[in-house]
């Protein structure tokens, strides 16, 4: 009898992951523009624009708004724009995969499963409809130019380096336009990884420069965003702005009044941080916990599968980088109650720099402290065949929620249904 080689076992099972989601995806996102194809929050908050003066995160509703036409409105030019960064996002994924040479079945099908990342994309239309969504396509072309650097001889890896720096310094002030989140969300890890690149080129005296330009930039940025962060009559104005056939598909009832995040443009601190109370007098923190403890094994797993220290004699620094990027991505977690987002977004930068960190030769050295050297020991314990099997599991059943205290889908195929 013939059977089927693992080889193409293992292809047919990532085609058919990756096919669901992506047909999900597309046939969802050019349906019916008759009704909202994604969440109404993150709809609006893509129409934030700058017609009643300039105002935090309305670069993207500017440009929407411009290229608008006022008959059909902007809403289908935004379906078509998160259908076209979610099929980037995939692209670039790949890319980075197969340029790192990770070449293992089963951290592929798990970084396809994780909660929040291309498969629970497709299969939902979440995550991808956020604004976070450019952060990880920014940060997968610099991964993209970082691995490529890697490969190559000295003339050729400046240049590749020199447009790495080009690509932060130009684009990161871009990102906080579009939203201030940047700053804590994805700046961090890309500062770390700017910071790998010139530990291991301290001849590029133009990396250390453009590392604290990068810095220096988009702090400046994020300050200006700050101060100009709006208020209700600014809020109104922008409402008003908008395509009165865009305002009737989101607001039927009334259509005449600010709605949903445009609302919010006025929001200072505090009205934030009482959104983590709702998630914690609802009782919604036991699920939050759930997805970080399974998104944080599914992390661990994939670190150990990667780990360049499985061809050296000693632990690498590997761990300590993925550890650091972590915790200084964290800051989102007590800023506001958008868990689900934030749990996505780092899940997902996270396995990007791991397929990074496996071409980079400072990953690669001995590791010196003795925190990570106890912690690498620890998942080195693990008994990781029977950990595969719990988080295919956890990635083909649960279906983790965007945000807040809301949690209509928390089993997979009700978000397929739905």
């Amino acid at each position: 009898m013939y059977k089927i080689k693992p080889a193409y076992l293992h292809f047919l099972v990532i085609i058919t992951i990756l096919e669901l989601a992506l047909i999900l995806a597309v046939s969802w996102m050019t349906g019916d523009f008759r009704e909202p194809r994604f969440n109404i929050w993150p709809v609006t908050e893509w129409l934030i624009n700058y017609q009643g003066g300039f105002v935090r995160r309305g670069l993207v509703g500017e440009l929407l708004l411009r290229w608008a036409d006022p008959t059909i409105g902007i809403l289908p030019n935004l379906y078509r724009l998160t259908l076209i960064s979610y099929l980037a996002y995939v692209a670039i994924f790949f890319a980075i995969y197969f340029l790192a040479k990770i070449q293992h079945f089963r951290v592929l099908l798990i970084a396809l499963l994780i909660q929040g990342g291309i498969y629970h994309m497709g299969i939902s239309a979440d995550f991808y409809t956020r604004k976070e969504n450019f952060f990880l396509i920014l940060f997968g072309l610099l991964c993209l130019v970082y691995i490529s650097a890697t490969r190559q001889q000295m003339l050729y890896k400046k240049y590749l380096l020199l447009g790495f720096t080009s690509l932060a310094m130009i684009f990161g002030p871009v990102m906080i336009l579009i939203h201030e989140a940047y700053f804590f969300m994805s700046m961090p890890m890309t500062a770390l990884l700017f910071w790998v690149a010139y530990k291991e080129n301290p001849n590029f005296i133009f990396l250390r420069v453009g590392f604290w330009i990068y810095l220096l930039v988009c702090t400046l940025t994020f300050l200006i965003c700050s101060m100009n962060h709006g208020d209700v009559a600014l809020a109104q104005t922008i409402w008003d702005s908008l395509p009165w056939v865009d305002r009737m598909k989101l607001s039927p009832a009334a259509p005449y009044s600010q709605f949903a995040a445009i609302s919010s443009v006025g929001w200072k601190i505090g009205q934030h941080l009482s959104t983590i109370y709702g998630v914690l007098i609802t009782g919604g923190v036991y699920w939050w916990l759930l997805f970080m403890l399974g998104n944080g094994l599914s992390l661990g797993y994939l670190a150990a599968q990667i780990d360049p220290s499985a061809l050296s004699p000693k632990p690498t620094r590997f761990f300590g980088l993925l550890l650091i990027a972590c915790l200084i991505s964290s800051a989102m977690f007590i800023l506001a109650a958008d868990w689900g987002r934030w749990i996505a977004f780092i899940s997902n930068q996270l396995i990007l720099l791991m397929f990074t960190l496996n071409c980079s030769a400072l990953a690669k050295k001995p590791e010196q402290g003795k925190f990570i050297l106890f912690l690498i020991l620890k998942i080195k314990s693990i008994h990781f065949k029977g950990l595969f099997w719990v988080l295919m599991l956890y990635g083909l059943v649960f279906q983790m929620p965007e945000c807040c205290v809301q949690y209509p889908h928390l089993l997979a195929f009700e978000s397929i249904f739905q």
